[in-house]
């Protein structure tokens, strides 16, 4: 029987031998011995176990309780977990081995309720892993669960599972459909909702418009300006127009390491400790507006202006944390800021316009 593994016999040692006394922990070991090679408890016959424990010198109390109660888990151990009905005849070991070893009924329900948790959890994995036979209705049925007694299990053994499937997905940052259907799919083998934390599933849904943005095909956004004969616009969103300026900005980064010295670096005014400065590029916001994407433009609108970039006149585009820096090849550039999530998006599709563009 699964579950069991073969356990070396005890010797009799010299005291033993001097007062005639047996380990007793043998009746034990030779019971452990015989299930491990037996298909079923029943192979064990009470008369057989009774020779065992009489050859030792082995009765029942309390102080072997746990032996007898330990072998007893065992076998509803194997009982629940590889059961196919409630007919199965596994089923009816756990009944044998309490008469053999004579566990309280207290003592057996105990046992069982242990041994239904953990194969409960084993056969939710097999589901999971495609080894298991039966389907969740049919181990609940088995068990004697309903939808919310097994409820916390199967959604634990999911989370287990999703946890790896979302490292692929967030290593890739691409939530495909057929891992959504996946996904999907084995919520319903598990008979549990598709549902996720909000920041899981803000995630998802970034990498599934990212996941689009690339492979499935362009949409055609209604503007309500006019486009050009044949041009289609494939995006759109909120933006930022900026320029790229060089600003002074403070070198503190003694106050901020707390690394504080006084050398020829920093001077005082006052109560205050003026540091050196250093010159940084930034991206000024310099208006509020509309970004689109079309077949043959980058536009930009808002109250104040428009402006645009033909595709053909395009030199460079890139993505830098969450701006999208377009090159002309006159030299002149725009830049464009964005949400996060948006601007990775808006700069996929932008390379898919591109990319489409240079197949013609």
């Amino acid at each position: 029987m699964k579950g069991f593994k073969k356990q070396e016999l005890e010797q009799q040692g010299f005291m033993g031998k001097l007062f005639g006394s047996k380990p007793q922990q043998n009746a034990f070991a030779e019971i452990n011995n015989i299930l491990t090679d037996a298909a079923s408890a029943a192979e064990l016959t009470k008369d057989a176990a009774a020779d065992i424990f009489k050859k030792w010198g082995c009765k029942f109390n309390d102080g072997n309780m746990d032996q007898r109660s330990a072998i007893y888990r065992k076998v509803a151990d194997n009982a629940f977990t590889y059961a196919k009905d409630k007919d199965d005849a596994l089923l009816a070991d756990r009944a044998h081995m309490a008469e053999i070893l004579e566990i309280p009924e207290n003592l057996c329900r105990l046992a069982d309720n242990g041994a239904k948790k953990s194969a409960y959890f084993a056969r939710c994995r097999n589901i999971v892993n495609g080894e298991e036979t039966l389907d969740i209705k049919a181990i609940n049925e088995l068990f004697g669960y309903d939808y919310e007694d097994g409820f916390d299990f199967r959604k634990q053994v999911f989370n287990d599972y999703f946890n790896g499937e979302f490292d692929r997905i967030a290593e890739a940052k691409r939530f495909t459909p057929d891992d959504e259907q996946h996904l999907r799919d084995m919520c319903a083998k598990l008979d549990i909702p598709y549902e996720f934390k909000a920041n899981i599933d803000n995630a998802l849904t970034k990498y599934r418009y990212l996941w689009n943005a690339e492979n499935a095909p362009l949409g055609n956004v209604k503007v309500d300006f006019p486009l050009e004969e044949g041009e289609i616009c494939h995006a759109a969103g909120q933006a930022y127009l900026c320029e790229v300026k060089t600003v002074a900005k403070e070198d503190n980064y003694y106050q901020l390491t707390r690394k504080l010295r006084i050398d020829e670096t920093i001077s005082f005014k006052g109560e205050h400790i003026e540091h050196p400065q250093i010159m940084e590029e930034t991206a000024v916001i310099t208006d509020a507006g509309y970004l689109f994407l079309t077949n043959s433009r980058i536009i930009y609108l808002s109250k104040k202006m428009a402006k645009e970039i033909r595709l053909d006149d395009l030199k460079t585009a890139d993505l830098s944390s969450n701006i999208i820096y377009a090159h002309k090849n006159d030299g002149e550039s725009l830049s464009f800021k964005m949400q996060d999530d948006a601007a990775e998006v808006m700069f996929a599709i932008l390379r898919r316009i591109l990319t489409d563009r240079n197949k013609k």
